[in-house]
């Protein structure tokens, strides 16, 4: 597995995290789409996102080159936030999962932030998902659950748990 910070955007980049996307929505995951989702929709979505000056965006592949996961941070605050960022997009497609791919996209985001001199990240995740105990695992601590926050793909709604981890700043 190889973890990359997305630079350039190719034809098959785009069509890789469009199907690492789809797939996530297709398996329920609560990352902002409902269903039925298209593999169109998807790339449409990526060809937007990854024009963000202020988000970056890491992909994991496997030794073929195919995109398996991905994970951005969005580094955009206001001047009295600076300190701070927001991880997202924490995508991990079904058939590789339990095989590291999060833990080293959350690593890879989290040491850019800290060298960028963030020293608070937050996020937000399906409360009681796998992604949720990761996260825990990781270091992350509950800051709050708001009830009802998301609809899942099948449009039921679900809570949402908010979470933060302080980091240790690498460069100022």
């Amino acid at each position: 597995m190889q973890i990359v910070l997305i630079e350039d955007i190719s034809p098959s980049l785009l069509d890789g995290l469009a199907e690492v996307l789809a797939d996530c929505v297709e398996g329920g995951a609560s990352v902002g789409f409902l269903a039925p989702f298209t593999a169109e929709a998807a790339r449409a979505w990526w060809g937007h996102a990854l024009r963000d000056p202020d988000t970056l965006t890491w992909v994991a592949t496997d030794e073929a080159g195919a995109v398996r996961g991905c994970v951005r941070l969005d580094l955009g605050a206001p001047a009295n936030g600076q300190h701070r960022a927001e991880i997202s997009k924490l995508l991990v497609h079904r058939r590789a999962r339990g095989a590291g791919v999060a833990t080293a996209l959350m690593d890879a985001a989290e040491a850019e932030a800290a060298r960028r001199g963030r020293s608070l990240l937050l996020l937000d995740t399906q409360c009681g998902s796998p992604a949720e105990r990761l996260y825990a695992r990781q270091g992350w601590s509950v800051v709050g659950v708001v009830d009802d926050y998301a609809a899942l793909p099948d449009g039921r709604l679900a809570g949402t748990t908010i979470m933060a981890k302080r980091l240790l700043v690498t460069a100022s």
